[in-house]
């Protein structure tokens, strides 16, 4: 009887490959929490902190936030720069509800959009930004090929002397950290259903091809050592006594203030890589640059 009932309830989003019934789901189940689109809440803190050091340099007064979720870190922008006039995307109906349920800054323009359509966007139609961000969106799409056409979409929102500001997760940092858990016997993390980390070498060769459109001005390796304590040393300490990791611990929270230790062997998966649009380069057909 109990596998019958099973049967009629709806089909999870994990078991229909469905990216965006689960960002709609995170956003029901965790409002607007942090935790709807990181489980980590303290790496969340350092994340934020990275991205606001980043754009403070930048002292935009126009901010472009694509796949901001349920606006957490939008917020944050706002606070920090309220004379900026800033947008946010996001392709989760629900998420970009329950940052309009929980807004409090005047300076925020909340819009349901996809990031490999922005300039299609009628809201869009015609607007560049000084400062264009994406925080773990890419990786919610299908593949590379998509994720190189997300970036020449973003690009095209740039104001001439305007910056991308990417954080995104590599595929080599994770495969890095995995190197040391092994070595401690512990399992690799594997990547989750819903993600596609980028390739590093992929997206080194693509930014050189594009090196005529935008150029990389920094890249850190957010957390190298915050990984490094908190999914290695005490993801260790947890095995040997016998109890699950917990985000919250007193030891993730120490970690999250370590400094980084550079991009040379990462051992986060997540990057911020910070591109200059080149003022006055015509822009090249999507087709042959994302092909």
């Amino acid at each position: 009887m109990a596998r019958s009932k099973k049967r009629t309830l709806s089909p999870l989003p994990e078991e229909t490959g469905d990216t965006k019934a689960f960002w709609d789901q995170q956003a029901r189940t965790h409002g607007a929490s942090d935790l709807a689109t990181a489980p980590d809440h303290y790496y969340r803190e350092l994340e934020i902190e990275c991205i606001l050091r980043a754009v403070k340099a930048l002292a935009p007064t126009t901010i472009l936030d694509v796949g901001c979720g349920n606006g957490f870190t939008t917020e944050m922008l706002a606070k920090a720069f309220p004379d900026a006039e800033i947008v946010a995307v996001d392709y989760s109906e629900a998420m970009i509800d329950e940052a309009v349920a929980g807004h409090s800054c005047n300076n925020i323009l909340y819009l349901v959009g996809d990031v490999i359509a922005l300039s299609r966007h009628k809201a869009l139609l015609g607007r560049k930004f000084d400062a264009v961000l994406s925080t773990r969106c890419l990786i919610n799409l299908a593949n590379w090929a998509e994720q190189k056409l997300g970036i020449l979409e973003m690009r095209k929102m740039l104001s001439p002397d305007g910056r991308l500001v990417l954080v995104e997760n590599i595929k080599d940092g994770l495969d890095n950290l995995n190197d040391l858990r092994v070595k401690y016997g512990l399992p690799p993390i594997k990547t989750r259903w819903h993600n596609f980390y980028i390739p590093q070498d992929e997206l080194t060769k693509f930014l050189t091809e594009i090196n005529h459109l935008m150029q990389t001005e920094y890249v850190e390796n957010i957390g190298n050592m915050y990984y490094i304590a908190s999914r290695v040393i005490y993801a260790k300490l947890c095995e040997m006594e016998g109890v699950q990791p917990d985000y919250n611990h007193r030891i993730n929270k120490i970690a999250s203030k370590l400094p980084t230790l550079g991009e040379y062997y990462a051992c986060s998966p997540n990057f911020m890589f910070v591109l200059k649009n080149v003022e006055g380069q015509p822009w090249p057909s999507d087709r042959k640059l994302a092909s």
